[in-house]
């Protein structure tokens, strides 16, 4: 018998553990694409359309002078469109999954900002906001791409704080997400009511502790198993610890990606070092970003921080790897 109790929401109201979760139902690819010879791609560059966000709504990335148009379903990744688009030459798919990505990018942030102005009419002040882990391209590049990975299914973190990394889960095309968040913040609330009615089934949050609520929603369903593991939680050394330990066994072992973020600050920064140390976990890379809330497309057509947006002081890290 538990001696507390953890919130969990699945939808706008709040529900007590236990309850019953509901499992997403799958969706289909949208196979629509236009193929084009790989010589008429003019310096790579295409018009992207982003479809499969649940509203009917493609959102896209256009040129000028484009020679074709390509439809990228949001689950799909951008090298497999690519692959697609291009039938062969390794050129034309180098330089279109470059487009392809920034194009996803440019969805995911139309849908952030939404996200944001949701928040300020319901009368938050976005500039007392904390992680804001959107505003870190770099690190959004390395998250998108594990996710759309073709074996991820299921996403589980800890932290939500106001929602831009589950968004970002959500808008990568995973079939379910699984938040653990402490609740000390209004504006996480409202956050979450926002994404629980736009992917409704697929996104499920559990309030407390995450020291104590992951280990006990662990107990009361030991075969819930996370392909994406993304612990951004408490930064002090054992908290970082602890959530790295209590993910462990929610972790699938056939397949599964670890993400540690902020590992530029000292504490979480030992906390990881001393458990790869241990032998438990693997660091594959370490991304760096600047910090930006300003994005613009630069000389070579890319996606990139605005210099006169970038704060450099705020510049931090996230690791990957998977557990050992």
């Amino acid at each position: 018998m538990l001696n507390k109790f953890f919130l969990v929401l699945t939808s706008p109201q709040l529900l007590l553990f236990p309850f019953l979760l509901t499992l997403p139902q799958t969706h289909a690819l949208d196979s629509s694409t236009s193929t084009i010879p790989s010589d008429s791609v003019v310096s790579g560059r295409v018009s992207v359309q982003i479809s499969g966000f649940g509203d009917d709504v493609a959102r896209s990335h256009d040129c000028q002078g484009c020679p074709s148009t390509l439809i990228s379903h949001i689950d799909e990744s951008p090298l497999l469109t690519a692959e697609r688009f291009c039938s062969s030459d390794p050129g034309c798919v180098d330089s279109v999954s470059k487009e392809v990505a920034d194009a996803h990018l440019v969805a995911f942030y139309q849908l952030s900002t939404e996200l944001d102005d949701h928040l300020k009419a319901e009368g938050v002040n976005m500039t007392a906001v904390e992680g804001k882990s959107h505003t870190y391209l770099d690190k959004v590049r390395l998250m998108k791409r594990l996710a759309q990975h073709e074996e991820v299914y299921t996403v589980c973190e800890v932290g939500f704080n106001a929602g831009h990394s589950a968004l970002l889960w959500l808008a990568s095309g995973v079939r379910r997400v699984l938040s653990f968040e402490l609740g000390q913040y209004p504006y996480s609330a409202k956050a979450i009511s926002w994404l629980s009615k736009r992917y409704s089934g697929r996104f499920q949050v559990v309030m407390g502790d995450s020291l104590e609520s992951v280990p006990a929603f662990h107990k009361m369903w030991p075969e819930e198993r996370c392909n994406l593991l993304f612990v951004d939680g408490g930064h002090r050394y054992q908290h970082a610890t602890g959530d790295l330990e209590n993910f462990r066994q929610m972790r699938n072992e056939s397949f599964h990606f670890l993400l540690v973020d902020d590992t530029n600050q000292a504490e979480v920064a030992m906390a990881w070092r001393d458990y790869k140390d241990r032998g438990l976990a693997r660091e594959e890379e370490v991304v760096w970003s600047d910090y930006s809330e300003d994005l613009y497309f630069n000389s070579t057509g890319s996606l990139a921080p605005h210099p006169d947006g970038i704060i450099h002081e705020w510049r931090s890290s996230i690791s990957y790897g998977l557990y050992v």
